[in-house]
């Protein structure tokens, strides 16, 4: 049992290697005491519409397991354009029952590197051979709106860090992170 428990953590480190997700800070406004069982709309802004959709859905999918409407904004809004102020501020005033998760990816670089460099001749770096990871870095800033607050309720910011072949996986893992992050701020229990 031992050596499987070294093994598990042991591949859990190397997965680790090539993404990581790290929370910087996480707060709520104690004032909020959440009076209204909310739908959210889940909205993410990040560097390409794939990985919108994939944040939104899982985001979406992990507030239903939590018993929370939530409903992914490209459903409602497909086109990023409309991820602004004056749209989220009309949504919220169609009824107190709303809320927006709004989460936008800043400061991202994308690095690549090779790991598996060819032989070095003329023509290899020219034509940059060998084999070349893409390792998409932003910082992931989130906020829970309601109604009548100019400021988010409940907030939360990430690095993350992750290959361009991981990017599904680290969505899945900084959603079940937001969840426990919205837990321990309250968020989750004020919404239901």
């Amino acid at each position: 049992m031992k050596f499987l428990c070294c093994l598990l953590a042991l591949c859990s480190l190397s997965a680790c290697k090539s993404s990581s997700l790290t929370p910087i800070n996480s707060g709520s406004d104690p004032k909020w005491t959440g009076v209204n069982t909310y739908e959210v709309l889940v909205a993410v802004q990040t560097y390409t519409p794939e990985t919108r959709l994939l944040f939104e859905r899982d985001l979406a999918i992990a507030l239903k397991k939590e018993g929370i409407r939530a409903v992914p904004s490209y459903t409602v809004y497909p086109s990023i354009a409309l991820l602004n102020g004056d749209t989220f501020s009309k949504f919220l005033a169609a009824d107190p029952r709303l809320a927006v998760l709004f989460i936008q990816a800043k400061n991202v670089s994308r690095q690549q590197t090779n790991t598996n460099k060819e032989e070095s001749t003329l023509f290899s770096n020219l034509m940059r051979g060998g084999d070349w990871d893409t390792t998409f870095v932003a910082l992931l800033e989130g906020g829970l709106y309601v109604q009548g607050q100019t400021d988010a309720v409940w907030w939360n910011r990430v690095k993350l860090e992750a290959k361009d072949q991981d990017v599904a996986d680290v969505v899945q893992r900084y959603a079940r992170e937001l969840i426990k992050a919205m837990k321990q701020g309250g968020a989750i229990s004020r919404l239901r």
